[in-house]
């Protein structure tokens, strides 16, 4: 039985990427769908492109709005939203013409796709096969995007609308990070999990990307954040034990960054602040779920415990 999917792709000053991305949806091999474009405040031509291409093809809609965030975008979109599947693409980034084709033959609640990362010259930087993981149980898959040890992204998972309508899940209004809310709702209300074992989405990587921005601490609130809502649904002790592991691994990032971006003797004192901000919020009343923890994380954690903050600093300038 044919779907229909609804794109939603948030756009704030992309009109260098934009048109690129446009095409990548008018080229799909698979017609029945919607295009809901978010203008988010753009201040250059992404706007008047957006209403180019929708007086030109009656599936493409625009809603333009004061700059509000891409969680705040993409909420917009799905309130919008009528299609039988949601599918969200950055502006910058730009899919295959068969992604919506193979997407219309699944009927599971969230369906994760293969993406890669590209340069600006199109050359492919690196795979990211959530594939990879289709043997894994549900549990698994949820507590390892709950700390990022498996990339939490909406463009990398499609949805059924019904789920999202049904449990109103919605982005976080995060500057970085607004997806792991997201993420953590779909697959915890999930009934169903299928994969698209190809590649057809490619997303981007530039430097003046959100991911690559100089904040030191861009996954501390996101973590407190989660916990809160996970309390508030009820979850609490279920998931607690892998809320400790985020906590841990936020911390970690945010010692990564500091010792990116500072002098040794400035990350040496900002450091100490990074483990106790960490020991403080961990819940010491659960254990901390090292399973589902990356390698990289839980490396620093265990440097930041030993007080290793040269080792730190010195590894974060070995991968610069």
């Amino acid at each position: 039985m044919r779907k229909g999917i609804t794109i939603i792709i948030p756009v704030y000053n992309a009109d260098r990427y934009l048109k690129r991305c446009l095409d990548s949806v008018l080229k799909q091999s698979y017609t029945d769908w919607e295009l809901v474009l978010v203008d988010d405040g753009s201040s250059d031509k992404s706007s008047q492109i957006c209403d180019e291409y929708a007086l030109n093809d009656s599936r493409i809609s625009v809603i333009h709005k004061q700059n509000s965030g891409a969680g705040a975008a993409r909420n917009d979109g799905i309130a919008q939203a009528r299609g039988d599947y949601v599918v969200f693409v950055d502006a910058d980034d730009y899919i295959e013409t068969n992604y919506l084709e193979q997407l219309s033959k699944h009927t599971e609640d969230v369906v994760f796709i293969d993406v890669q990362c590209v340069d600006e010259k199109g050359r492919k930087v690196k795979e990211e096969f959530m594939s990879r993981y289709k043997n894994w149980t549900k549990d698994d898959l949820l507590r390892s995007q709950m700390t990022g040890k498996l990339p939490w992204g909406g463009v990398r998972k499609a949805v059924r609308r019904i789920l999202l309508t049904d449990k109103t899940i919605r982005y976080s209004n995060h500057k970085i990070g607004e997806e792991a809310l997201y993420s953590f709702q779909v697959l915890h209300y999930a009934q169903s999990i299928g994969f698209i074992d190809k590649t057809v989405y490619s997303y981007l990587q530039h430097s003046d990307s959100l991911s690559n921005s100089h904040d030191e601490d861009p996954w501390g609130s996101v973590a407190t954040s989660l916990r809160e809502e996970i309390k508030h649904q009820g979850d609490y002790s279920i998931y607690a034990n892998t809320l400790n592991a985020f906590i841990e691994t936020a911390a970690a990032v945010r010692a990564y960054k500091v010792a990116s971006y500072n002098s040794l003797m400035t990350s040496h004192r900002k450091l100490k602040k990074v483990r106790a901000w960490m020991k403080e919020e961990i819940d010491w009343q659960f254990a901390i779920d090292r399973v589902h923890e990356s390698g990289k994380a839980k490396l620093l954690i265990m440097l930041l415990k030993w007080h290793q903050y040269f080792v730190i600093w010195l590894i974060s300038r070995l991968h610069q």
